[in-house]
């Protein structure tokens, strides 16, 4: 039992790893389309939703599709921006590895810490790609958005 749990507590490790990578360059995809739309999906993407409240001339299908995708940034905001609070669990998490007794309990719990932190990253991850979709689909629409952001902030 216990091998296998530091098996899984190995496989997380990768798979944390696999997941910050992916993360890292979602991220560097952003604003590489369109300036102004990246500013709209700053945070929690409210820009965008004051600009879209405005009614410039969009499409249904994009109008649908934008609002779509920033109800799914709201949704996942709240955990992808507790970035502090995973880097804060990793280091209790490396804190009890170095200083605790090593037993199938301690795996146990490094696992659950290492759960919380592929969830975190996961979400952040996901936030990132709709973001970078989300700029390259309004980028026709940039400059509306933008006035219309503008006009109501």
């Amino acid at each position: 039992m216990n091998d296998l749990l530091k098996i899984s507590d190995f496989a997380f490790i990768y798979m944390l790893i696999g997941l910050w990578f992916g993360d890292f360059f979602a991220m560097r995809n952003i604003g590489k389309t369109s300036k102004y739309v990246s500013q709209l999906l700053k945070k929690d993407a409210a820009g965008l939703q004051v600009a879209l409240s405005g009614a410039p001339n969009l499409s249904p299908e994009t109008r649908r599709l934008a609002i779509k995708k920033v109800r799914v940034i709201k949704r996942w905001y709240f955990l992808a921006s507790k970035t502090g609070s995973m880097i804060i669990l990793l280091a209790i998490e490396q804190w009890l590895l170095f200083t605790a007794k090593q037993n199938w309990g301690l795996v146990t719990i490094e696992i659950s810490m290492l759960f919380l932190c592929a969830i975190i990253l996961a979400a952040d991850l996901r936030i990132n790609v709709i973001r970078t979709k989300l700029e390259e689909i309004l980028k026709p629409y940039e400059d509306k958005l933008w006035f219309e952001y503008r006009l109501r902030s």
